[in-house]
């Protein structure tokens, strides 16, 4: 268990720091998948059960959101349909997924039973309230299930893109904040064009007034470009990506010395964990 924890501990770390360099928060929500392994081997004690089937559905989770995100340098979704029976199946799938994590962890003692499934008499109101944050994280993840149906086939075109204007912004309205993107305005034959974009692709091609994009047309509609239009242009990237590499190489080795300790060598940081605060 302890070396399922130590992988699941890099993939953790690897996803997070794909969001902080790709600007991309959904990695983040990749990263959480890994949550419930890493909980189950620290937490582990001997005569504990392991629950096998939340590390497969953790797993397969895992691998379905992740091919809703590698490899896209520019995605357009404003044009892709929603069949909202079918996303309402596939949140309701990731929702039962998380629930059922959820409970099962604090049944058999890993988490704290902050819900109260191990109490002789429980609270219907406690349980509810506390079930409402996995409700509203499960509709992300049905997101990602859905743009991951989109990219079973994929039929591909070009788009020239003139008059191009990049920008950065948020949810509200500003250029800064934890929730920024990147984005590219364009028009083609009089119809505009919106792509959201990794930071990466918006420092190559922000000068640019004119694209020829491959695109690829999901099933579902969308739109992605996982060919870099302008190829020529990757040098202006390559100081931030070694600054990027050295700084992940430096705090990956320190989260594996972290993982080793936390996981082989548990007594060392044993009068650190949280848990046995009083």
């Amino acid at each position: 268990m302890a070396w399922l924890g130590l992988f699941a501990l890099v993939v953790f770390y690897w996803c997070f720091f794909t969001a902080v360099v790709t600007g991309r928060r959904s990695w983040i929500w990749l990263s959480v998948l890994c949550v419930p392994v890493l909980v189950m081997a620290v937490r582990y004690q001997t005569g504990m059960d392991i629950n096998g089937l939340i590390i497969m559905l953790c797993v397969f989770m895992f691998f379905v959101c992740r091919n809703s995100l590698t490899d896209i340098l520019l995605w357009n979704q404003r044009k892709r349909k929603y069949h909202w029976v079918l996303l309402s199946l596939l949140w309701l799938m990731c929702f039962l997924f998380l629930f059922y994590s959820i409970v099962e962890l604090q049944m058999s003692g890993y988490l704290y039973d902050f819900q109260g499934w191990n109490m002789e008499k429980r609270n219907s109101f406690r349980i509810t309230v506390t079930t409402l944050p996995i409700v509203w994280i499960s509709y992300y993840y049905g997101e990602m299930f859905y743009n991951s149906i989109d990219r079973l086939w994929k039929r591909k075109s070009e788009l020239i893109l003139i008059a191009c204007q990049f920008f950065v912004a948020n949810s509200r309205g500003g250029d800064r904040g934890p929730d920024k993107g990147y984005f590219l305005d364009g028009v083609n034959n009089g119809v505009n064009y919106h792509f959201r974009m990794t930071k990466g692709t918006y420092v190559m091609l922000q000068k640019e007034r004119a694209l020829r994009l491959q695109v690829q047309k999901g099933l579902l509609g969308g739109l992605y470009v996982l060919k870099n239009p302008c190829p020529d242009n990757s040098r202006k990237t390559l100081r931030r990506d070694r600054k990027n590499a050295k700084i992940g190489i430096v705090i990956f080795v320190l989260v594996m010395i972290l993982g080793v300790l936390l996981l082989f060598f548990p007594q060392v940081l044993q009068p650190l964990y949280f848990w046995n605060w009083k």
